[in-house]
């Protein structure tokens, strides 16, 4: 098999909800489609969701991740094996090193082509499965007035759900009210994670200064807490996981496998969260969580702003995984209102259910292309 062409489409959906953070606020998800085609007629879809700048040091953006998949990934892959990931992984980085959300696209087309072409799904193409189902938390709550968002984490629980991730990383007064609003609308069971994006660097870049700020937090009723300092900061990361009890868990700090040998080497976290576009997909995660399950530490994957090519690559690796940090996080497809990507995504009682399908299982219609 070889690749014969490579050719990019963008797509913007909205969501149901509005995404605000720290960083970013956002009523739509933008994304670019990487299609792959063979000379065996099998085509496969990857795709890559775009993010704050803060989030991709090579500011990837749609025209970024496109012009990238096409002025420099597709010259170097087309006429090379699909199946041959770890030479073409190399091609990518030395066509356009760093360039990772373009290189998930092309990787997460290529694990799809694959499991098509022998029939099965992809997680049994890296290594079969290690579950049945998987919890998955709400959709992702933004940063919002304390009642409404009480009243978004209410829905959800009602719902059934028993995981709940909200942004934090505003002032303290806010985040404290914020918490304590939905402590006290979910009830004392429900697991409260949030997530910081980074976003208390911005105070001084003092660790100290975070971890109390991460203390109060704790006692205003959150359990777990993401990325709290700058991607770069590990001493800071490991200064504050030292110091809290509750998980930390690195994310943006975690792009390469080297990072995270770092962060387990310095045991700057408890956990590291794993986002195909972030790491340039599926091939160079499993080299990450070889690292992390030899440590013994946990993942938790998953993009609450992804759509369903990019998700459905993430359940697919997510359910390989034996060091699974649950709840998964592959949510951002319940959060938007796209009816030109089916998938094979199945949401039962609040947990994700094996796909089955082979390749990754989505379906795409032919508006999508259009725009070529």
């Amino acid at each position: 098999m070889k690749i014969t062409d490579i050719r990019t489409y963008t797509a913007e959906v909205p969501m149901r909800y509005p995404y605000i953070t720290a960083l970013v606020n956002r009523k739509v998800t933008t994304s670019v489609i990487t299609v792959v085609e063979t000379d065996e007629g099998i085509t496969g879809y990857g795709q890559s969701s775009t993010s704050a700048a803060l989030y991709s040091p090579y500011e990837e953006y749609l025209e970024t991740i496109s012009q990238v998949v096409e002025r420099k990934l597709k010259p170097v892959l087309v006429g090379t094996n699909p199946f041959d990931l770890e030479a073409m992984h190399e091609r990518m980085q030395r066509a356009a090193r760093g360039h990772l959300y373009a290189h998930a696209t092309v990787d997460l087309a290529c694990h799809d082509l694959m499991g098509k072409m022998i029939g099965r799904p992809v997680m049994e193409v890296i290594g079969g499965a290690a579950r049945e189902r998987i919890p998955l938390c709400a959709p992702h709550l933004g940063i919002l007035p304390p009642d409404e968002l009480a009243g978004q984490a209410r829905g959800f629980v009602e719902n059934g759900f028993k995981y709940i991730n909200l942004r934090v990383g505003g002032t303290l007064d806010q985040d404290i009210a914020n918490i304590s609003a939905v402590r006290d609308a979910v009830g004392k069971d429900v697991f409260i994670g949030v997530d910081f994006s980074q976003s208390l660097h911005m105070a001084g870049f003092r660790a100290d200064t975070a971890i109390v700020h991460i203390r109060a937090l704790e006692k205003a009723g959150a359990n777990a807490f993401e990325q709290p300092v700058a991607d770069w900061d590990v001493e800071g990361l490991a200064r504050i996981s030292a110091a809290i009890d509750s998980p930390i868990i690195a994310d943006e700090a975690v792009r390469t496998p080297q990072d995270a040998l770092r962060i387990v080497e310095r045991r700057a976290a408890d956990a590291i969260k794993i986002k195909l576009m972030k790491v340039g997909g599926i091939f160079p995660a499993r080299k990450i969580a070889a690292i992390v399950q030899a440590a013994g530490m946990p993942m938790t994957i998953g993009n609450g702003l992804a759509g369903m090519v990019a998700n459905s690559a993430e359940a697919h690796f997510a359910f390989s995984l034996p060091n699974l940090k649950l709840p998964g996080e592959m949510n951002g497809f319940l959060r938007l209102d796209d009816p030109l990507m089916q998938g094979d995504l199945a949401v039962e009682n609040c947990e994700l259910l094996k796909p089955t399908r082979p390749g990754l299982g989505v379906d795409i219609s032919p508006e999508v292309f259009q725009d070529a």
